[in-house]
């Protein structure tokens, strides 16, 4: 291992135990129903929440990989979205 290796940095933008691919700044908004579930949660150190004036969250931060993170919004169901990044193919 390089002596100027760092693990924290290197794994600070990962998700979980995941980190690969592009890096990029994650948005996802819960509805109302579903905000109050995640409103006490930390999902990345580096996360910034915003509440919304209809009851909703929105949570951001920068992921390099997508895979670890999409499967925990994916238990949200209709209740999420992901603002950022657009996914292409979705109607």
């Amino acid at each position: 291992m390089p002596s100027h290796f760092n693990v924290e940095e290197y794994f600070r933008s990962s998700f979980g135990l995941y980190k690969g691919g592009t890096r990029g700044k994650l948005r996802i908004r819960f509805k109302p129903e579903k905000a109050k579930w995640v409103k006490g949660q930390i999902w990345h150190r580096d996360q910034k929440m915003k509440e919304l004036k209809d009851g909703s969250i929105e949570l951001s931060f920068e992921v390099a990989g997508f895979s670890e993170i999409m499967r925990e919004v994916l238990k949200y169901g209709d209740g999420v979205e992901v603002v950022k990044p657009k996914i292409s193919g979705s109607s």
